[in-house]
C-alpha cells in the first residue's frame, strides 16, 4: 500500500522556488489592473448621479443596498462596474463575464486574478507530497458533499443568472447586489447544512457514498457551466478569441469599456492558469508518491481538446474531481485490507 512507503522530505523553500510561476501571474494581473484606469471617472460619475447612462441606455441604479456604510461604499463602485458587463453595453464583456462566473466552486475560493495565484502558491508550498497518502485527510464526508447541492443553487446560481438574464436592467442591478456577497451566502448555507447532514447521517458512511455524492455535485456544476459555454459560443457575434483573449499587454487601451473588458479577460486567464498549474503540480506530487502514473504528453493533448469541448472553466472541476478520486484511493485500500 502506498501509505507504507517513506518519502524523502522536501523543504518548503524548494517547493516555493518551484512555485514561482504562480507569483508571475500575480505580477501580470497587477499590471492589468492599470488598464481599468480610464473607466474610473465614468464609474464615479454614475455612482454620484445614481443613473447608469450609455448610448441608448439610461437606468437608475441602487445606491446603498446593505445598510452597512463600509459595504455600501465598496459595492456602490463594484456594482456599477458590473453593470458595464451585465447591461450588454459591451457584448464581448457580457459573454466573457457570464461564462467566467459559472464555476461557483472556483469563484467561492478565489475572488480575483491577483489573489488566485497567491492562494495556489501557498497551497502548494504548505502541502508536502507525503500528506497526500494520509487516508484520514482525503475524505470530505457526506455532510459537505450533500450540502454543496443546495449551497451552490441557493447561494450562487439563484442570483447569478437573473443578474445577466433579467429582462429589466434595474432588476439585473438588484440581483447583482444580492450576488456580490455570494461567498457569505454560500459558505454560510454550506456550513449549516454540512453540520446538519453530518449529524443526521452518523459516522459510519461508506466511502463509495461520498464518492457518488461528490461526483453528482461536480457533475451538476460542470453541466451548468458547459451549457453556458456552448450557449455563449453559439450566441455571441464575436469569435471566442475576441471574447476571451485580451488584445492589450504592453500598451493600455484608451477606451473605458475596452479597458474594463481587458481587465476581466486577464482576470479569467490568471485565475484559471493558476488553478490548472496547481492541478499539474498536484498530479505531479501524486505521481511521485505512487498514487498514479501520468503520460504528460497525452494529458496535455486531452486537456486542450476537452477545454474546447466543455469549456476552459468546466474542465477545472472535472480535473479537480479526478484529483479527489485519486486521493480517495488509499481509503479503498484500507477498506479492502480491513475486510
Amino acid at each position: 500500500m502506498s501509505g507504507q512507503f517513506v518519502f524523502p522530505a522536501e523543504s518548503r523553500f524548494r517547493r516555493a522556488l518551484k512555485a514561482l510561476p504562480f507569483l508571475a501571474l500575480t505580477v501580470l494581473m497587477t499590471r492589468a489592473f492599470g488598464m481599468a484606469e480610464p473607466i474610473g471617472p465614468t464609474i464615479e460619475e454614475i455612482v454620484s448621479s445614481s443613473v447608469f447612462t450609455s448610448p441608448g441606455v439610461s437606468v437608475p441604479i441602487i445606491r446603498g443596498f446593505y445598510g452597512v456604510p463600509v459595504l455600501d461604499d465598496i459595492f456602490n463602485i463594484v456594482t456599477v462596474a458590473f453593470a458595464n458587463l451585465q447591461f450588454y453595453v459591451d457584448e464581448k464583456a457580457y459573454w466573457q463575464s457570464l461564462t467566467r462566473k459559472c464555476i461557483p466552486c472556483f469563484q467561492i475560493m478565489i475572488a480575483i486574478g491577483c489573489t488566485a495565484p497567491i492562494f495556489f502558491f501557498l497551497a502548494y508550498v504548505f502541502t508536502p507530497a507525503y500528506k497526500l497518502t494520509t487516508p484520514s485527510l482525503c475524505r470530505l464526508g457526506t455532510g459537505p458533499c450533500k450540502a454543496i447541492y443546495v449551497s451552490l443553487i441557493v447561494g450562487y446560481y439563484v442570483s447569478h443568472f437573473p443578474s445577466y438574464f433579467n429582462t429589466s436592467l434595474e432588476g439585473r442591478n438588484w440581483w447583482n447586489w444580492i450576488w456580490q456577497l455570494f461567498p457569505i451566502w454560500t459558505c454560510s448555507i454550506m456550513f449549516v447544512l454540512s453540520k446538519t447532514f453530518t449529524y443526521t447521517d452518523g459516522a459510519a458512511i461508506e466511502i463509495e457514498t461520498e464518492r457518488n455524492l461528490l461526483r453528482g455535485a461536480m457533475g451538476a456544476c460542470s453541466l451548468i457551466s458547459m451549457g453556458t459555454w456552448w450557449y455563449t459560443v453559439s450566441t455571441t457575434n464575436d469569435s471566442v478569441f475576441e471574447v476571451f483573449v485580451p488584445q492589450y499587454l504592453v500598451n493600455f487601451p484608451r477606451d473605458p469599456s475596452v479597458g474594463l473588458r481587458t481587465v476581466i479577460q486577464f482576470d479569467y486567464i490568471c485565475c484559471y492558469t493558476a488553478g490548472y498549474l496547481w492541478l499539474a503540480y498536484h498530479f505531479r506530487d501524486l505521481e511521485k508518491v505512487g498514487v498514479c502514473s501520468i503520460s504528460w504528453a497525452r494529458a496535455a493533448v486531452v486537456t486542450v481538446v476537452l477545454s474546447f469541448v466543455v469549456g476552459p472553466g468546466t474542465l477545472f472541476p472535472i480535473l479537480w474531481l479526478l484529483r479527489e478520486e485519486l486521493l480517495m484511493a488509499p481509503n479503498d485500500e484500507v477498506k479492502e485490507s480491513d475486510d
